[in-house]
């Protein structure tokens, strides 16, 4: 049972290095790209407003501190179960006469983030494993090893001069892991331009 209560968790807990960010502020910690994991929520639960989403959204500004409390409803359905917790998150949208136009967006993006936190999305992140630089070489390692492997296996049935030519662009670094699924597209372009040739 306690496996099965660790599926979610374990699914969504390890952050590709990509979507980071480090800051240096409030002592320094790293930073989730918030599209990155609304994209991983929504492979993981569906499409957002159908799988997950938010709901009861307050917004209450305290005008004597100029700021903004922030509180909903974070829901979401997996493994046939309806699941739902409160977030919240405050921000100070008000400071030496200046008003933060975004301070609603930064708010909400903040709750959310945390919120999905919880059930253990980018958990190594919250758990401080990015404040270990052995922990995110390893993680760069196996991502490097995993878009090799697809390449490798693509190239598999292309002629010589073509797998040459996309090895050696391996090699020099023009394809990396940031583009390389663009590269398996056009590997299969190769391909499919084989068979209308023949």
């Amino acid at each position: 049972m306690a496996k099965k209560n660790m599926d979610l968790w374990s699914s969504v807990e390890t952050t590709d290095p990509e979507f980071t960010t480090k800051v240096n502020q409030r002592g320094g910690f790293t930073a989730i790209g918030a599209q990155y994991q609304i994209k991983t929520a929504t492979e993981t639960f569906g499409p957002f407003g159908i799988g997950w989403g938010v709901s009861d959204e307050n917004f209450t500004i305290m005008e004597e501190v100029g700021l903004s409390l922030y509180q909903a409803t974070l829901w979401y359905k997996y493994d046939g179960n309806d699941g739902t917790l409160p977030i919240n998150s405050s921000i100070r949208y008000h400071h030496n006469n200046r008003v933060d136009d975004d301070f609603s967006k930064k708010v909400s993006t903040d709750a959310l983030t945390k919120g999905l936190s919880k059930i253990g999305f980018n958990a190594d992140v919250f758990m401080g494993k990015f404040d270990d630089n052995k922990y995110v070489n390893s993680l760069e390692k196996n991502k490097n090893g995993v878009w090799k492997k697809e390449i490798s296996g693509a190239i598999k049935g292309l002629n010589e001069k073509d797998e040459a030519s996309i090895r050696g662009y391996m090699e020099d670094g023009t394809l990396n892991s940031k583009n390389y699924k663009k590269a398996l597209n056009r590997i299969q372009d190769l391909k499919d331009s084989y068979v209308i040739k023949t």
